[in-house]
């Protein structure tokens, strides 16, 4: 499986744009801590035609310690769900049937 970095990211954007590195990678930035604040403050995010991302607050739950047995809680905790656009999904399911 393969991974994107943030550098290919913004090295792919300039070739695309002409626009400068230094001013890509401040734009790449605050877009993600854009998002960042948002999901702080449990709000969706939504982005037309890529997806959104959706925060949820766990419940706090009983866990169990395996070495000794033991019953713990588990604390609540912020976690963050992502649902592909409807578009996007189609996308990528057209690509792998090819």
């Amino acid at each position: 499986m393969e991974k994107i970095t943030r550098k290919e990211i913004i090295k792919e954007l300039q070739k695309k744009t002409g626009l400068s590195q230094r001013f890509l990678n401040l734009f790449v930035e605050t877009l993600l801590e854009e998002i960042k604040k948002a999901l702080e403050l449990n709000e969706k995010v939504k982005i037309t035609g890529f997806g959104t991302f959706i925060p949820h607050q766990t419940k706090p739950r009983k866990g169990r310690i395996l070495k000794t047995g033991e019953e713990v809680l588990i604390k609540p905790f912020k976690k963050v769900s992502f649902h592909l656009a409807p578009t996007l999904r189609a996308e990528l399911h057209n690509e792998r049937e090819k």
